[in-house]
């Protein structure tokens, strides 16, 4: 529809260049999509990623770290205001005048209802690249925005927004690059510097490749997501440094076994014999 199009385009060049990639470790990947061996990778990479020269921008104007669910619904509520604007001029009062008041109520409600909080049970998010973005049974939860192709989440932990994650597809004639290298290299002329490069580390769970950067208050990750696909990721600095106490309760190790099973293993298990007793001093054979 026009207004998503309209809305799209708006996601594009408020977003499509909100994070840059390593011109020169990018570029110099080997071609056919293989990249170099993460050890040789990872001893060049910085501890850091490196400081923008342009500010990183959060999109739709007036968002802001820190915001609750309500804040930001609010905020994407006048996004589509906008969005609508040029429909409700082209359209004449009455009966189409009233279903563009409800498909306009229709988004913006959808968007509350997009809603996943990470509580106890597991979620359908398990099986998805956003999988590890979040944690379960510390306070966390996920908003959606779904407009045309793209996807936009907002990510919260204790009713604060901390992270943004856009999705974005990739290909011949697209203003982001025709995949993720050509991508990476767009955005690092955006941002002025080249961008720290994370190679897949399978042993550690790692299996994408990120290029970041931060400036004065925002962490951005440029994340691989396959032939066709890119996501841009924002992170609060802040919120980040606080992670480890934000979320007290620990993913369980899917590998681990059962305390229970434990348990009785140890219980099965023969009691351990008795040290030898030291021979009485002075007595000879």
């Amino acid at each position: 529809m026009k207004a998503k199009r309209l809305l799209g385009a708006a996601l594009a060049v408020g977003l499509g260049l909100a994070a840059v990639a390593s011109t020169n470790e990018v570029a110099a990947q080997p071609k056919g999509g293989k990249k170099a061996p993460a050890a040789a990778a990872a001893s060049a990479r910085p501890a850091e990623p490196p400081v923008t020269k342009k500010t990183i921008a959060l999109n739709p104007p007036g968002i802001t770290w820190g915001m609750s669910t309500k804040q930001v619904a609010a905020v994407i509520d006048k996004m589509l205001d906008a969005a609508y604007v040029p429909r409700y001029k082209a359209t004449s009062p009455g009966v189409k005048m009233r279903a563009l008041d409800a498909e306009l109520a229709e988004e913006k409600s959808a968007f509350r209802r997009s809603r996943i909080d990470f509580g106890k049970l597991p979620t359908g998010i398990d099986a998805t690249p956003l999988k590890g973005e979040y944690t379960y049974l510390n306070k966390e939860s996920m908003m959606t925005l779904t407009q045309g192709e793209g996807k936009r989440h907002f990510f919260f932990i204790q009713d604060k927004l901390w992270k943004i994650i856009d999705e974005h597809s990739l290909g011949e004639g697209n203003p982001r690059g025709k995949d993720f290298q050509a991508a990476a290299i767009k955005l690092a002329t955006a941002f002025g510097v080249p961008g720290r490069v994370t190679p897949p580390d399978p042993d550690n769970g790692r299996f994408i490749t990120e290029v970041d950067w931060k400036d004065a208050a925002t962490h951005f990750r440029a994340i691989d997501r396959g032939e066709g696909a890119i996501a841009f990721a924002y992170e609060d600095l802040v919120t980040l440094a606080s992670l480890e106490s934000l979320r007290p309760n620990k993913p369980q190790d899917a590998n681990a076994i059962d305390p229970a099973v434990a348990s009785a293993i140890r219980k099965d298990e023969p009691a351990p014999a008795p040290p030898p007793a030291d021979k009485p001093a002075g007595k000879k054979k």
